[in-house]
Protein backbone atom coordinates (compact mmCIF):
# COMPACT_ATOMS: atom_id res chain seq x y z
CA UNK A 1 0.00 0.00 0.00
CA UNK A 2 1.28 3.44 -0.92
CA UNK A 3 1.96 5.73 2.02
CA UNK A 4 0.40 9.15 1.66
CA UNK A 5 0.15 12.54 3.32
CA UNK A 6 -3.31 14.07 3.54
CA UNK A 7 -4.00 17.68 2.64
CA UNK A 8 -7.26 19.26 3.79
CA UNK A 9 -8.47 21.42 0.93
CA UNK A 10 -10.12 24.03 3.16
CA UNK A 11 -6.60 24.98 4.27
CA UNK A 12 -6.40 26.89 0.98
CA UNK A 13 -8.98 29.27 2.45
CA UNK A 14 -7.04 30.41 5.52
CA UNK A 15 -3.72 32.01 6.36
CA UNK A 16 -3.14 29.34 9.02
CA UNK A 17 -3.64 26.44 6.60
CA UNK A 18 -1.25 23.55 6.08
CA UNK A 19 -0.01 23.93 9.67
CA UNK A 20 0.76 27.59 9.08
CA UNK A 21 2.85 26.59 6.05
CA UNK A 22 4.87 23.96 7.92
CA UNK A 23 2.93 20.78 7.05
CA UNK A 24 5.82 19.12 5.22
CA UNK A 25 8.61 20.21 7.60
CA UNK A 26 8.79 16.98 9.61
CA UNK A 27 8.52 14.85 6.47
CA UNK A 28 11.40 16.71 4.83
CA UNK A 29 13.55 16.43 7.97
CA UNK A 30 12.91 12.68 8.20
CA UNK A 31 13.88 12.23 4.56
CA UNK A 32 17.34 13.71 4.50
CA UNK A 33 16.75 17.43 4.54
CA UNK A 34 17.30 17.81 8.28
CA UNK A 35 20.90 18.74 7.58
CA UNK A 36 19.76 22.15 6.35
CA UNK A 37 19.91 24.92 8.94
CA UNK A 38 16.25 25.38 9.83
CA UNK A 39 16.86 28.99 10.81
CA UNK A 40 18.29 29.79 7.38
CA UNK A 41 16.67 31.44 4.39
CA UNK A 42 17.58 28.33 2.41
CA UNK A 43 15.44 26.02 4.60
CA UNK A 44 12.55 28.49 4.68
CA UNK A 45 12.48 28.94 0.90
CA UNK A 46 13.01 25.23 0.18
CA UNK A 47 10.40 23.82 2.60
CA UNK A 48 7.77 26.34 1.49
CA UNK A 49 8.56 25.80 -2.18
CA UNK A 50 8.01 22.06 -1.76
CA UNK A 51 4.67 22.73 -0.05
CA UNK A 52 3.59 25.17 -2.78
CA UNK A 53 4.58 22.83 -5.60
CA UNK A 54 2.88 19.80 -4.04
CA UNK A 55 -0.33 21.69 -3.33
CA UNK A 56 -0.36 23.36 -6.73
CA UNK A 57 0.55 20.27 -8.78
CA UNK A 58 -1.13 17.44 -6.87
CA UNK A 59 -3.81 18.83 -4.54
CA UNK A 60 -5.47 21.68 -6.43
CA UNK A 61 -6.10 19.69 -9.65
CA UNK A 62 -8.08 17.15 -7.57
CA UNK A 63 -10.50 19.78 -6.26
CA UNK A 64 -13.82 19.62 -8.11
CA UNK A 65 -14.63 23.30 -7.52
CA UNK A 66 -13.34 25.81 -10.06
CA UNK A 67 -10.54 27.46 -8.07
CA UNK A 68 -7.78 29.97 -8.67
CA UNK A 69 -4.86 29.32 -6.32
CA UNK A 70 -1.97 31.68 -5.73
CA UNK A 71 1.25 31.86 -3.76
CA UNK A 72 1.55 34.54 -1.13
CA UNK A 73 4.71 35.95 0.43
CA UNK A 74 3.99 35.48 4.13
CA UNK A 75 5.19 33.91 7.35
CA UNK A 76 1.96 31.87 7.35
CA UNK A 77 0.38 29.55 4.77
CA UNK A 78 1.91 30.38 1.36
CA UNK A 79 -0.79 28.66 -0.77
CA UNK A 80 -4.31 30.01 -0.95
CA UNK A 81 -7.17 30.52 -3.37
CA UNK A 82 -8.65 33.86 -4.34
CA UNK A 83 -11.59 32.56 -6.36
CA UNK A 84 -13.95 29.61 -5.93
CA UNK A 85 -16.61 28.68 -8.49
CA UNK A 86 -16.34 32.06 -10.18
CA UNK A 87 -16.66 34.09 -6.97
CA UNK A 88 -13.77 36.30 -5.86
CA UNK A 89 -12.79 36.21 -2.17
CA UNK A 90 -14.23 39.73 -1.74
CA UNK A 91 -17.66 38.41 -2.81
CA UNK A 92 -17.87 35.53 -0.33
CA UNK A 93 -20.69 35.96 2.16
CA UNK A 94 -19.65 32.68 3.75
CA UNK A 95 -16.48 30.70 3.24
CA UNK A 96 -17.04 28.22 0.41
CA UNK A 97 -16.71 24.47 0.81
CA UNK A 98 -14.08 22.80 -1.34
CA UNK A 99 -14.58 19.23 -2.52
CA UNK A 100 -13.18 16.79 -1.74
CA UNK A 101 -12.35 17.74 1.82
CA UNK A 102 -9.09 15.76 1.76
CA UNK A 103 -6.63 14.97 -1.01
CA UNK A 104 -3.95 12.35 -0.39
CA UNK A 105 -0.57 12.65 -2.07
CA UNK A 106 1.90 9.76 -2.15
CA UNK A 107 4.94 10.35 0.03
CA UNK A 108 7.08 9.16 -2.88
CA UNK A 109 5.62 11.91 -5.09
CA UNK A 110 6.36 14.53 -2.43
CA UNK A 111 9.90 13.23 -2.05
CA UNK A 112 10.47 13.28 -5.83
CA UNK A 113 9.27 16.89 -5.86
CA UNK A 114 11.63 17.75 -3.01
CA UNK A 115 14.59 16.10 -4.75
CA UNK A 116 13.97 18.11 -7.92
CA UNK A 117 13.48 21.39 -6.06
CA UNK A 118 16.53 20.81 -3.87
CA UNK A 119 18.67 20.35 -6.98
CA UNK A 120 17.34 23.62 -8.41
CA UNK A 121 17.20 25.70 -5.21
CA UNK A 122 19.82 28.20 -6.37
CA UNK A 123 19.84 30.54 -9.36
CA UNK A 124 22.84 30.45 -11.72
CA UNK A 125 24.27 33.39 -9.74
CA UNK A 126 23.98 31.49 -6.44
CA UNK A 127 20.87 33.17 -5.04
CA UNK A 128 18.18 31.12 -3.29
CA UNK A 129 15.13 30.55 -5.47
CA UNK A 130 12.06 31.99 -3.75
CA UNK A 131 9.07 29.78 -3.05
CA UNK A 132 7.11 32.37 -5.02
CA UNK A 133 8.79 31.05 -8.20
CA UNK A 134 7.01 28.14 -9.86
CA UNK A 135 9.00 25.30 -11.35
CA UNK A 136 8.50 24.50 -15.03
CA UNK A 137 6.21 21.63 -13.98
CA UNK A 138 4.06 23.85 -11.73
CA UNK A 139 3.91 26.47 -14.47
CA UNK A 140 2.65 23.85 -16.93
CA UNK A 141 0.01 22.66 -14.44
CA UNK A 142 -1.09 26.26 -13.80
CA UNK A 143 -1.40 26.91 -17.53
CA UNK A 144 -3.29 23.68 -18.11
CA UNK A 145 -5.70 24.46 -15.26
CA UNK A 146 -6.17 28.08 -16.38
CA UNK A 147 -4.51 29.55 -13.26
CA UNK A 148 -1.54 31.19 -14.95
CA UNK A 149 -1.58 34.96 -14.86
Amino acid sequence: MTETIDFETDHLLTKWGFQDGEQLGDFLRQNGYGRLDETSDEWYAFSRRVLCEVVECFVCPQISNAIKPYRVLTSHNPMRVYEVDGHHITEWETVPTLQPFTVSVARETILETAVHLYATRFTPTGEIVSYMVRSAWATAVAQQQGWAE
